[in-house]
């Protein structure tokens, strides 16, 4: 029976190894071990709000068991299950990037209260960076629940929230650099001049992250860094030509500057100081700073324009 027993926990166990250290002998055993004395009903509420069951919360504390212990011996930290042991925190896989996401998440809200105290209703562009602003805080809502607990849904969302932010991203560019119309009401043409390819292309997109097999996160990220390259490029352009013009402008070359800079971070891999900051949550923090400077000019730039608009219709 034991035996049984052994053989039905490493078989749950084995569907989902993909990293050296799940392979070991020392984690397998210590997992089936574990398995057999846990119980759901023991779990915390906090690990249970967080979608932790018993296998997870085996997986978690045997990593981070032998992730202590090959830290003394002064050994390499391993990955399991294609992901770096963290230290969780009130049941919340990776608290630095929950934290860093939340950050990122209010800093947009306070985007959004100051595009909404300062900007008419009636500017031609309103609406659309205040869609803008609500796509940005459900990409930092849905990153905030995937490093809380990371499951294939969560995952999901979160590759999908970011595909929308950069997209969302290049739209509003192409409607900003593109209207004829500066002073009145951009041309509702325009909209599915642009919105409708990108769209198209984001549901290609969706369909070639492979989510009946397995994400492909390599895949994504090139997407998404494709795409902020067309974006960056163009407010680059952009704003080089309209310099001596709109002084609001330096705000938008340093959001490229510090960002380009900033994707150096979510490029690196490396094990996370303290089981708690990895290159990804330093990535994170890093873009707070950055999210309030970029806001700062939207805002800005909608103010300028709409004071142009009213000198001109007076």
């Amino acid at each position: 029976m034991k035996r049984l027993l052994s053989v039905t926990l490493l078989c749950l166990v084995l569907p989902s190894l993909a990293s050296y250290g799940d392979s070991t002998q020392e984690y397998r055993e210590c997992v089936i071990e574990k398995m057999r004395e846990c119980k759901y009903e023991q779990l915390d509420f906090s690990l249970k709000l967080f979608g932790w069951d018993c296998l997870s919360d085996c997986q978690y504390r045997c990593a981070i068991h032998i992730t202590d212990e090959r830290v003394r011996n002064r050994k390499p930290v391993l990955q399991y299950h294609g992901r770096w042991p963290f230290k969780r925190y009130l049941g919340m896989q990776e608290p630095a990037s929950v934290f860093f996401s939340f950050a990122n998440g209010f800093v947009v809200f306070l985007g959004i209260t100051n595009l909404i105290s300062r900007v008419p209703s009636t500017y031609n562009l309103y609406h659309t960076w205040l869609g803008y602003g609500i796509v940005g805080l459900l990409t930092w809502f849905v990153s905030f629940i995937f490093h809380a607990k990371d499951t294939m849904v969560t995952e999901i969302l979160d590759y999908l929230g970011a595909s929308t932010m950069v997209m969302m991203s290049l739209y509003c560019m192409l409607l900003r650099i593109s209207g004829r119309d500066q002073f009145g009401k951009i041309k509702n043409k325009l909209n599915y001049k642009y919105g409708t390819p990108i769209f198209v292309l984001f549901l290609y997109h969706a369909y070639n992250l492979g989510f009946y097999k397995k994400i492909d996160y390599g895949y994504n990220m090139r997407f998404n860094i494709c795409i902020a390259i067309i974006h960056h490029s163009l407010l680059l352009g952009w704003g080089l030509w309209n310099w001596g013009y709109r002084p609001h402008i330096k705000k938008a070359v340093w959001v490229i500057v510090l960002s380009t800079l900033a994707v150096l971070l979510e490029l690196g891999d490396f094990p996370p100081y303290y089981g708690i900051f990895d290159a990804h949550s330093l990535w994170h923090a890093a873009t707070i700073p950055i999210t309030k400077l970029w806001w700062d000019f939207i805002v800005e730039d909608c103010v300028f324009e709409y004071m142009r608009f009213k000198r001109k219709v007076v």
